[in-house]
């Protein structure tokens, strides 16, 4: 092997093409031709938490409603949309509130709604009352309603306009409420009290680095993916950095005859988005090791 064994990754010096500081190429002035048994590990790892407990992948509030006389019920939609930012749960439930009654206050369909939304603090849960039925849906809820509800139903946004729903990515706040449900044979006006489950506000447990450029794809992610090369658990909170380092021994990747020159990073969640830094940079270190 060349006489390089270990190599300093930052995405300060990222190659032009490069989509972010979390989606980045770096490249090495010269090739680096590694030898049969030979071993990658990624330690050093400096990752500053810089992305939001509310981002636009997780800031939709899906919201049925039903009102009218039988056999003539309407059913209307709504999306609220959250302000993306950093919350603590009290930011969280006056944020809703506002949003809630900027919509439904002076509705006709609603009057005299009297939405209001609580933190809990017993019970680390979010509350929301009104007068009249409504219900948070679950992913599966809105996708269900969206296929079912029939040709006239559309989802409306804050202000009641129109707005298109993309059902492969809803960026739905649901996880952060832990509202997973599926009920669509559930009360058909509703209800009028809707308490969530403890709210989790770290929309990141994990950040899961890829690069395809190195090993031999002999690593399985949770949806299947393979070029996963190391798991840091967030272990610190909005504003610190997040240090990890080598702990295990067999936590190493096979990088047998390779080749590299240019290498593509990715920094992504659980669910495969890529986590905005917010203009903040990402570093680590690869050492390269032989054995016989």
């Amino acid at each position: 092997m060349d006489k390089i064994k270990k190599v300093y990754i930052d995405s300060r010096y990222k190659t032009n093409d490069s989509v972010s500081n979390s989606d980045f190429k770096f490249e090495l002035k010269e090739s680096l031709d590694l030898p049969d048994n030979t071993v990658c590990y990624i330690d050093d790892i400096s990752i500053p938490h810089s992305w939001y407990s509310i981002e636009d992948l997780n800031n939709k509030l899906y919201i049925k409603r039903v009102y009218g006389d039988e056999p003539n019920l309407q059913t209307t939609g709504t999306i609220l949309t959250i302000p993306v930012g950093n919350y603590n749960t009290t930011r969280l439930a006056s944020t809703l509130q506002t949003l809630l009654r900027e919509r439904y206050d002076g509705d006709i369909n609603f009057p005299d709604d009297a939405m209001t939304c609580t933190y809990e603090n017993s019970r680390g849960t979010i509350k929301i009352t009104a007068n009249n039925p409504f219900q948070i849906l679950s992913d599966s809820e809105a996708i269900y309603l969206t296929e079912n509800a029939g040709p006239t139903f559309i989802w409306v946004g804050n202000n009641a306009v129109g707005t298109s729903i993309d059902l492969t990515n809803l960026q739905s706040i649901n996880e952060a409420l832990r509202n997973d449900g599926y009920e669509p044979s559930s009360e058909i006006y509703g209800y009028t009290t809707y308490e969530s489950e403890f709210i989790d506000l770290l929309n990141a447990h994990n950040v899961y680095i890829h690069c395809p450029n190195l090993g031999h794809y002999n690593s399985t992610g949770v949806r299947g993916e393979n070029s996963i090369i190391k798991k840091v658990p967030i272990s610190g909170g909005f504003g610190y950095l997040i240090l990890d380092s080598v702990v295990a021994p067999h936590d190493k990747l096979d990088v047998s005859r390779q080749s590299i020159k240019t290498m593509h990073f990715s920094l992504k969640t659980v669910h495969g988005n890529v986590i905005n830094l917010h203009g903040s940079h990402v570093s680590l270190s690869l050492i390269f090791q032989t054995y016989e």
